[in-house]
């Protein structure tokens, strides 16, 4: 389910929210972040995007409030290194070293997802995968991906579902219409 937002730059999904700078026409906004219980927890001004630092990405309340330490984002980097340079092994090492400094780092979870995938360990790989998901908002990259390597498993209904919410929350992702297609014309 993916309900629009009125407020710029705010986007809901499910129980979560997520500011995404990309939708905040250009100029100053206030910026409120409400509490469970519904009480103001803190009142902002967002200044206009500097020239100098362009704003990107989405950050979620969650990872504000639980900022991955150091030392794992470290591990992570190398480990990035090494899969660029081709060596999986001390990569996949690399992440889940990270992934023991936090356990809920979940790019961390969603790289070393990639890396098992990459060594054809695609029930590891799942797994990964579902862990991410479990830690921060639905995604529809990390659905294509479950889909892909519920496919590799052979779990064609498994994939097609994954499939299904990665289209239903973004219609566009090319790998979820893939394995949509594939696991409908191999799985029944």
């Amino acid at each position: 389910m993916h309900a629009q937002s009125l407020d710029p730059g705010l986007d809901i999904n499910d129980r979560h929210r997520q500011f995404d700078p990309a939708l905040v026409p250009v100029g100053s906004h206030s910026i409120e972040l409400l509490s469970a219980s519904g009480e103001t927890a803190l009142v902002e001004q967002a200044p206009q995007p500097s020239a100098n630092q362009p704003i990107s990405g989405i950050v979620s309340l969650r990872d504000l409030q639980h900022p991955v330490p150091k030392k794992a984002i470290k591990e992570a980097h190398e480990a990035e290194q090494f899969a660029r340079a081709g060596d999986l092994p001390k990569a996949i090492a690399k992440f889940e070293k990270a992934i023991r400094i936090h356990p809920a780092y979940r790019d961390a979870h969603l790289d070393l997802g990639v890396q098992y995938a990459r060594v054809g360990r695609a029930a590891d790989a799942r797994a990964e995968f579902e862990k991410a998901l479990d830690i921060g908002p639905p995604a529809a990259p990390i659905y294509a991906d479950l889909a892909l390597t519920s496919l590799g498993l052979h779990r064609y209904q498994e994939a097609q579902t994954f499939a299904q919410k990665a289209l239903a929350l973004d219609p566009a992702n090319m790998a979820a219409q893939q394995a949509l297609g594939y696991a409908s014309a191999h799985g029944f």
